[in-house]
C-alpha cells in the first residue's frame, strides 16, 4: 500500500489470520478488546469471526470527501490518499446477520466511543 498499490485478497489473508489468532488468544485468556482494521469485505469479517463468532463490528461511515480530506492530513501513514477509491470499491457494508453497527464517522469521538461501548455490551 505504501507504494500506492492496493492489496488483493491473497495479500490481506495472512494479516487477517494473524488478527484472528490474536483475538483467539485474547478470548482464551478471558480478555476483551478493540481492534481497528479495515475488514472491508464480508469474507474478511468472516475470517475474523473464526476466532470469536460473537465478534462485533463498528462501521465508521462517512462520505468520500470527508475520507479524502482526512487522508490528506495524515502524515507518514502507510496508505496514501490515492488508494481511497480502491478501498471504497472493495467495501461491502455489513449485512443482515452480521453483528455490526453503523456510526457516522463525523460525530465527536466521545459520542462514537459511547455508542460503541453500548453496542459492545448489548447481548
Amino acid at each position: 500500500m505504501r507504494q500506492g498499490v492496493p492489496l488483493d485478497d491473497a495479500m490481506r489473508e495472512p494479516w487477517l489470520r494473524a488478527i484472528a489468532d490474536w483475538i483467539a488468544t485474547q478470548v482464551k485468556a478471558g480478555h476483551s478488546g478493540v481492534i481497528a482494521c479495515s475488514a472491508l469485505r464480508r469474507r474478511y469479517r468472516d475470517i475474523l469471526r473464526t476466532a470469536q463468532p460473537e465478534l462485533r463490528f463498528v462501521w465508521l461511515h462517512t462520505d468520500r470527501d470527508t475520507f479524502e480530506r482526512r487522508l490528506a492530513h495524515r502524515h507518514q501513514h502507510f496508505m496514501p490518499a490515492s488508494l481511497l477509491d480502491s478501498q471504497l470499491e472493495t467495501l461491502e457494508p455489513p449485512e443482515v446477520g452480521e453483528t455490526a453497527i453503523r456510526l457516522d464517522a463525523t460525530e465527536d469521538i466521545a459520542i462514537l466511543t459511547a455508542a460503541s461501548v453500548l453496542f459492545a455490551n448489548t447481548k
